[in-house]
């Protein structure tokens, strides 16, 4: 009887579960592929975003975006981007199981023209007569017409182009101010830049003298450089108290063998004219002997000395060079109090328990603590090994000071004498076997023995303009200008002193 019973179950089972799969697959939705977005009507660079609303439950989507960005999508809600006007077609195919329809919706989606900003840049801006320049159109919002005008400042006939991207040939020399105006259907926009371009007349020459560095050291050379401007065919050099003494090359290498300073001369002429100009003491020749470094700081931290150690700016500020030396001549740099200059540790500065001698040219009116230059020490604190000048410990007995120190001790002459009256004053370091000596414009301000030696000198950087601390960093920076810091591995004499100074 149970048995009975129990297949009766069964049984009963068995027909209920077919009753109910006949009445599912009776129930399934067909599948109607439809779609929305959230808007028909954009301006191009604009996104949309569509949204799959079909019915009967699709399992994939297949979508395909007629000028759009992503060109198809597999997603059920893609965002597409349209970058140029028009009116654009949509499709959607959907799928479930071995099932697939689609649905096209013909020009759904219409792109419209955006705002112009109208802009441009030139591949050049000065240039000589009868040369060409190519102007590129940088405008947003899809213009479609540009017009392009070339006005010159003398009030001139006008050149115009409607090309997008037109290469121009000036042939009347001038200032040049350049107008551009962009359009497309729904917008138009201008912009002018005034006086951008400088035509320069082939027949204008006027003769400049530039060159990588104005400083050099006895049988050092020079890289001398043409600077002149417009059009120079030939030129002509002249080399006070150089090898050789004059050149017809653009670019000529000179070597000079006798420490002092020197005028260069330079004529440049073309087809039709020719100019000349001559500065005096443009170059400056150091002596050579036991010399390690020297920056002329003419332009750059250009190292002028043999070994070439050149040094970099370091810090938040800015370090120029647009101020002219006490000549007059060359340019100096100008520290900000930021800023320091730092060249590598080099075996130009290593001078260890050795003769030295540091020489440079000041000029500021701070009179707080400033440092001018440091070899090595800082990272460690107080006994480290280092030599260093700073200024402006105090307004009085400690208005220089001269410093070389190691873990035994330190030797530190404290100076009195006036270096930050706005005023260029040389300050030249020295140190002798035990004793320091310091000279303030060529004068002996202060000399003093040490019980030792000191080795002054450790892995560390060469600082121009600043005091190097813990971390890396670096505190009492120079405000003022620093010229010709000059780094010899022997002492001085006074002698040798006093014709630096007069140099």
């Amino acid at each position: 009887m149970m048995k009975k019973i129990i297949l009766s179950i069964v049984s009963l089972s068995v027909i209920l579960g077919l009753f109910y799969s006949c009445k599912d697959e009776m129930e399934v939705v067909p599948l109607e592929p439809n779609f929305e977005s959230n808007k028909v009507e954009v301006t191009a660079g604009e996104s949309v975003i569509f949204n799959d609303i079909s019915q009967g439950n699709p399992s994939s989507w297949d979508w395909t975006f007629e000028g759009g960005t992503p060109s198809t999508s597999q997603l059920s809600s893609p965002s597409v981007t349209y970058n140029l006007p028009g009116s654009y077609k949509v499709t959607l195919m959907i799928g479930r199981k071995n099932d697939s329809t689609s649905v096209i919706k013909e020009e759904y989606i219409t792109v419209g023209y955006g705002q112009i900003a109208a802009d441009f840049e030139a591949n050049a801006t000065t240039v000589t007569q009868g040369e060409s320049i190519t102007f590129s159109d940088l405008s947003t919002g899809i213009p479609t017409t540009w017009r392009w005008e070339f006005i010159p400042g003398d009030g001139g006939e006008t050149i115009t182009s409607e090309e997008q991207n037109p290469t121009i040939t000036f042939n009347t020399p001038g200032t040049y101010s350049v107008k551009l105006t962009a359009s497309n259907p729904a917008s138009s926009n201008e912009t002018t830049k005034t006086d951008l371009l400088t035509i320069i007349d082939a027949s204008y020459v006027e003769a400049g003298i530039a060159a990588e560095s104005q400083g050099t050291y006895a049988s050092g050379s020079i890289q001398f450089k043409d600077g002149s401007l417009g059009t120079a065919k030939t030129w002509s050099w002249t080399f006070e108290g150089g090898t050789p003494a004059s050149s017809t090359e653009q670019n000529p290498v000179v070597t000079y063998n006798t420490p002092g300073r020197y005028n260069v001369k330079l004529v440049v002429t073309n087809d039709f004219t020719s100019d000349e100009t001559e500065t005096e003491d443009y170059v400056l020749v150091v002596p050579n002997d036991k010399l390690s470094a020297f920056f002329p700081l003419d332009g750059n931290g250009y190292d002028a000395g043999p070994s070439h150690v050149n040094a970099s700016n370091l810090g938040e500020g800015t370090i120029s060079f647009d101020q002219t030396d006490r000549k007059s001549v060359n340019s100096a740099a100008y520290f900000d109090g930021e800023s320091v200059l730092v060249a590598p540790d080099n075996d130009a500065f290593n001078f260890g328990t050795d003769d030295f001698t540091v020489a440079c040219w000041v000029k500021t009116d701070v009179t707080s603590r400033m440092m001018v230059w440091m070899e090595s020490g800082g990272i460690n604190g107080s006994g480290d090994k280092q030599a260093w000048l700073r200024i402006g410990d105090n307004t009085s007995d400690r208005k220089a000071r001269f410093c070389v120190e190691d873990d035994s001790g330190s030797n530190i002459l404290n100076s009195s004498a006036e270096v930050s009256d706005n005023t260029w004053h040389q300050v030249v370091c020295v140190r002798k076997g035990n004793n320091s000596s310091l000279y303030v414009d060529g004068i002996l301000v202060l000399s003093k023995d040490a019980s030792n030696p000191k080795d002054v000198s450790s892995s560390q950087p060469f600082n121009i303009g600043g005091q190097a601390a813990s971390g890396g960093t670096h505190n009492n920076f120079f405000i003022g200008l620093i010229d010709e810091l000059i780094v010899y591995k022997k002492a001085l004499t006074e002698q040798e002193i006093n014709e630096l100074y007069d140099l």
